[in-house]
């Protein structure tokens, strides 16, 4: 079984970069700095989705698509696992952390968290395995 670390490696970076910029609106509302008004959260929000989107397709499709054109000798499966696996605990990791610095939260919010955490690792691993799916074929043919 020969797996890759760089794809996992690299989908902690984007969970953490993603679960941050899905964080901008909480931790302006639930801090005490300055609210800007709507027209600018949702500019954040926005571009966060946009920053989050270049990550994750971009990034982490790009590295799992050069991975994959190492040849037939990696096993996609584990490492594509790998890496939903290391981008959901990352995620939930960062959400966690952000949703203690702002206070205690209810049940939901804990739920909510874990699902969202769980969605990110699924993405995560799809775009790996099909990032490193097509290196694999682009070698082949």
């Amino acid at each position: 079984m020969d797996w890759s670390p760089l794809p996992p490696a690299t989908a902690a970076a984007v969970a953490l970069a993603v679960s941050l910029t899905r964080s901008v609106t909480t931790i302006a509302v639930g801090t005490a700095i300055d609210v800007p008004g709507p027209g600018a959260l949702a500019l954040y929000r926005f571009g966060g989705r946009a920053v989050g989107f270049v990550l994750v397709y971009g990034l982490l499709g790009g590295v799992a698509y050069r991975v994959g054109r190492r040849g037939d000798a990696l096993d996609v499966g584990p490492t594509a696992l790998a890496t939903g696996l290391v981008g959901g605990v990352s995620f939930l990791l960062a959400t966690g952390a952000v949703l203690a610095w702002i206070g205690p939260q209810n049940v939901i919010v804990a739920v909510g968290t874990v699902g969202a955490a769980v969605g990110v690792g699924v993405e995560l691993a799809v775009v790996a395995l099909a990032g490193l799916s097509l290196g694999r074929l682009r070698t082949a043919g």
